[in-house]
């Protein structure tokens, strides 16, 4: 049976919620689950959720002695700010999992078969609730994170810079989901066929939506910003629609699209600073001008998990950003490129000293070195 929208009036103790679709609150579904108590209903009401969506299949008959059943879908409205440490090994589990449901998700396409949309959610919800403790951790393990799957591992990092991007622009949170659901689902009708993959994006947007459409209760706004992120602002795109008729969300698809595959390790030597300049060039004609500043803004000049050489000629990995002084973000060095010898790693605030400033990113795998090994 296909999903259901149910309003929050009408939700039955033993529905299984797959997604918050509107409220007037600001909280996320973490995970799936079922509502086993008219007690759970009520705590979702009064947090301002409205309408959800539902899998009738998974109904159950509530019953609050069994203690067997899973727990009601989790949610969370925390704004506080995780340690990067603390992060880390939770960031990386969320990364995980999306790697292994888009894997999923491909290779279903590639066989005709059908999408968990469940699944989808799923991790989605997880990206963004990384993103919401420390943005830097996941766009940090995202960044050295490389894949042999290109489709793969563009499909990730867009969602990943789009839980980002989208928080940053203080989205309500079932916005924010359903803008990463979109990022990870924009390009899977390349999985159709290999000669999408060597083709121009928007050849394969007919593709993508032939595949969504088959996905029963796929919300409607995914599908919309997939099939306008190809569109120029100044209608010179696919289609030919001009800014007026092109959604925010599709504006800002465009924009991590584009960045992506601009700065990807395994189809690209372009670094940010130089893709950033680059997308600049597009505006206002192509890609949207404050959206393009405000992006850059938020993943900052030199992203988490770039390599850059200071002054000094020692090499250092990005850790955060420092969105009010960009050009001073926390890195480690770990080595040095004039003396080519490894240096005890130390992390190094570089607003917070005179000596050392960035000179420019470098592609490490130039001195034989793997970013991986100074994590």
């Amino acid at each position: 049976m296909a999903y259901q929208e149910v309003s929050i009036a009408d939700l039955q103790p033993g529905s299984y919620v797959v997604q918050v679709l509107r409220q007037s609150g600001e909280i996320i579904v973490k995970h799936a689950g079922w509502v086993r108590t008219t007690q759970a209903v009520e705590l979702l009401r009064r947090k301002g959720v409205q309408v959800v969506l539902i899998d009738p299949d998974k109904t159950l008959q509530p019953d609050t002695s069994d203690t067997t059943l899973p727990v009601s879908p989790v949610v969370d409205d925390s704004s506080s700010r995780s340690l990067f440490n603390d992060e880390w090994p939770k960031a990386e589990r969320a990364l995980l999992q999306t790697q292994k449901v888009q894997r999923q998700l491909l290779e279903a396409v590639r066989h005709d078969s059908g999408i968990d949309l469940t699944l989808v959610y799923e991790v989605s919800a997880g990206l963004a609730e990384s993103i919401s403790r420390n943005q830097d951790v996941l766009l940090c393990l995202n960044r050295i994170a490389e894949q042999s799957d290109s489709l793969l591992q563009h499909s990730i990092s867009c969602a990943v810079y789009m839980a980002a991007f989208a928080r940053y622009l203080n989205l309500p949170p079932h916005k924010v989901q359903a803008l990463i659901t979109a990022a990870l689902l924009h390009d899977i009708g390349k999985a159709v066929s290999p000669a999408y993959l060597q083709a121009e994006d928007h050849q394969a947007i007919p593709a993508s939506l032939n595949t969504l459409q088959k996905t029963a209760n796929l919300a409607g706004e995914i599908s919309l910003w997939i099939s306008q992120h190809c569109a120029h602002l100044d209608g010179s795109g696919s289609p030919r629609i001009s800014a007026g008729q092109i959604e925010k969300g599709s504006r800002m698809l465009a924009i991590i699209n584009s960045y992506e595959k601009l700065t990807s390790p395994l189809s690209s030597k372009l670094g940010p600073l130089a893709a950033s300049r680059m997308l600049l060039q597009r505006t206002p004609h192509k890609l949207d001008a404050e959206l393009l500043q405000q992006f850059i803004k938020c993943i900052g000049i030199y992203p988490p998990g770039s390599v850059v050489k200071l002054s000094s000629g020692k090499l250092a990995l990005v850790l955060e950003n420092n969105p009010k002084k960009p050009l001073l973000p926390k890195v480690k060095v770990f080595y040095h490129s004039v003396h080519q010898h490894h240096i005890p790693p130390r992390v190094l605030d570089l607003s917070r000293q005179q000596e050392e400033q960035i000179d420019s990113c470098i592609e490490l795998k130039k001195y034989g070195l793997d970013v991986k090994n100074y994590i």
